[in-house]
């Protein structure tokens, strides 16, 4: 491979990463299909709970409304309307990179506009090309490279969270930072493979800040393993050093333009021991839906499976750490185990297809790889490990590293880059030991596609059902599919006049049994508060916001109670027993469409509504 002219060896690799791009965008539209990707059609996005049973992508859209009606400020992502003071859209997983780029293209765009149909086509495409380039580093077939590209855009971990939790499906940031660490030789210029780093932890961020630790822990591993394999150490760890510095430097400006330390967000959050990765998810199909019903979470189970049966789990929270590899992928994976079993009894050494030639290199590889797939799988497992509906072990940790942990709640989706690497080991390892029986090795790799793919058709019928047959308009107009996908939860024509006499909306309690455990009502009165230019005092977030909210809410009902008067202000009550006696807050309480209503003004002269007292 090294005698390959440099101009030559980059033409062949963007080939191979254009025909990965290129099956990523066929696979796309095959499972989502194109109504998705028509900017201008958001009736799929206005209710996603009749998709897969959370708000979750309503909550990314809306928050990308707000965004874009809010005027810029520094930090860039900083939001109004959707709290007591403006908040950074990090917390509503819009994808701030989208939204800034898209934002500033805003005068020029519709007035309906959705960006999150092409960051899944992105997401599909990338994660061809760059899953493409994983076996391109040992071979030049095309169809090698197709086949490897192919299997990836199929991972069941991915069509998991497209569209389910968006900002959560750019997997190819893991396999980018696999690429750069296999093909570090390559690169001529002595600062490209260390900027490249800085950009990729950097975009993480800008995406979600759950890939980030992901991509810093590879970008460590690489590291680690130039450290080892260096016979000059010394100066090797000055030129590490270096780059880990300048990558947090970026790091740390990009986090703060974008808004994460703007704010009383609390940053850790509750959940740890309950969102852990199960021992048994390699090879459970078991995918756990969760939906909201009177402020209590419930869990159906999905098999993804056409071949294999569902497997227990301690809890349904345990479908963060969804991470079913699909029967095809189990296959390869034994198939390669076998071989290099059989490799290793007969004392074989390495060959031409191996990536690193040398001694020295290949054992530091080999340790680097073994060293960050035990600290990704320890940090998916803990605090509490679990096989199936055992619990094996728990770890007590001290309070600071719990808080440490907690800003990482859902610790399951850390095992991903074990499971890409499990992945790309299964394929190269193919690779390895069947380099002599090329043909054999292509008819594997086409039967382990055709194998993945009927095992995980449930899945993805069920994908396209919801997504692509909810999504496509072209076929009725934009308000037949609006009305087939959306019903108004707010029907009552009294909201239009609360709403064009208000400016605000506070819910009360605010969070502790509130919009925290119940989404749908957040999601309803953000499109009701857009609808109006109305404040909201909280909304539904990825980061429990309860304990400021709660604070300054309380601290409004005292100055009510001292004799001030709010008549612009619409107040929404979760619990009967926890609503303020009239005398004392100067509201009158009505029911109206299931929701129990405060306002200073006289509604009795309205059809409809029930008349409360407290």
């Amino acid at each position: 491979m090294n005698k390959i002219p440099w101009h030559m060896l980059r033409q062949k690799k963007r080939y191979a990463f254009l025909l990965g791009c290129l099956i990523g965008s066929l696979v796309f539209v095959w499972i989502y299909g194109v109504g998705v990707l028509d900017v201008t059609n958001t009736a799929w996005l206005l209710d996603s709970s009749k998709k897969e049973g959370l708000w979750d992508l309503t909550q990314h859209y809306l928050g990308w409304v707000f965004y874009r009606q809010s005027p810029w400020r520094f930090p860039l992502c900083l939001t109004d309307g959707l709290y007591s003071e403006p908040i950074s859209i990090v917390y509503t997983d819009s994808i701030p990179l989208f939204a800034i780029f898209f934002k500033i293209l805003s005068p020029l765009l519709p007035s309906s506009f959705q960006y999150f149909g092409l960051f899944g086509l992105l997401c599909y495409q990338l994660m061809g090309g760059f899953g493409a380039l994983v076996t391109k580093r040992v071979t030049d077939h095309w169809l090698i490279n197709g086949a490897s590209a192919f299997l990836f855009v199929l991972a069941p971990c991915l069509t998991k969270r497209m569209f389910y939790h968006t900002a959560l499906s750019a997997h190819f940031l893991i396999l980018a930072a696999f690429c750069l660490w296999l093909y570090r030789d390559t690169f001529r210029r002595r600062w490209t493979y260390p900027i490249l780093w800085t950009v990729l932890v950097s975009l993480s961020a800008l995406i979600n800040a759950y890939f980030t630790p992901m991509v810093l822990g590879v970008m460590l591993c690489a590291l680690l393993q130039e450290l080892l394999a260096a016979t000059r150490k010394r100066e090797v760890a000055g030129k590490i050093c270096l780059t880990i510095g300048m990558t947090v430097v970026v790091l740390g400006l990009t986090c703060y333009g974008a808004g994460y330390f703007y704010g009383d967000v609390t940053a850790s959050t509750t959940g740890l021991r309950q969102l852990s990765f199960n021992l048994l998810q390699f090879c459970n199909p078991a995918n756990a839906l969760c939906e909201v019903e009177n402020q209590q979470y419930l869990f159906t189970t999905q098999n993804y499976s056409s071949i294999l049966p569902e497997l227990p789990t301690v809890s349904g929270w345990q479908e963060e750490g969804f991470s079913y590899l699909g029967c095809g992928m189990l296959l390869l994976l034994g198939v390669v185990g076998i071989c290099g079993l059989v490799h290793g009894i007969r004392g074989k050494k390495h060959c031409r297809n191996d990536i690193v030639h040398d001694k020295r290199k290949r054992n530091s590889f080999i340790i680097s790889i073994a060293v960050g797939a035990v600290c990704f799988l320890f940090l998916a497992l803990s605090p509490r490990i679990t096989a199936g509906s055992s619990i094996l072990c728990e770890i007590s940790y001290p309070g600071i590293i719990e808080r440490a942990l907690g800003v990482f709640r859902s610790t399951g989706r850390l095992i991903w880059p074990v499971y890409y690497g499990c992945m790309t080991a299964a394929l190269l390892g193919a690779i390895r030991f069947l380099q002599k029986r090329k043909t054999l090795m292509i008819l594997l790799l086409v039967g382990v596609c055709a194998i993945q793919l009927y095992d995980l058709s449930p899945a993805l019928s069920y994908k396209h059902v919801v997504y692509a047959k909810a999504a496509d308009a072209r076929e009725v107009p934009y308000e037949e599919a609006l009305a087939a996908v959306y019903q108004s939860y707010l029907p009552s024509e009294v909201w239009k006049y609360l709403g064009e006499q208000a400016d605000e909306i506070v819910f009360y309690p605010p969070t502790e049994y509130g919009v925290e455990c119940d989404p749908k009502t957040s999601c309803i009165f953000e499109e009701y508060a857009l609808d109006y230019n109305l404040n909201l005092n909280v909304t539904y977030m990825s980061r429990d916001m309860s304990k400021q909210a709660d604070q300054r809410t309380y601290e409004h009902f005292a100055e009510r109670k001292a004799g001030q008067r709010y008549a612009n202000i619409i107040y929404i009550f979760f619990e009967s027993s926890q609503i303020p006696a009239e005398a004392d807050s100067g509201l009158h309480y009505y029911f109206v469409d299931g929701y129990i209503v405060g306002t200073e003004r006289d509604l009795g002269t309205w059809n409809g509504i029930g008349m409360l007292s407290y």
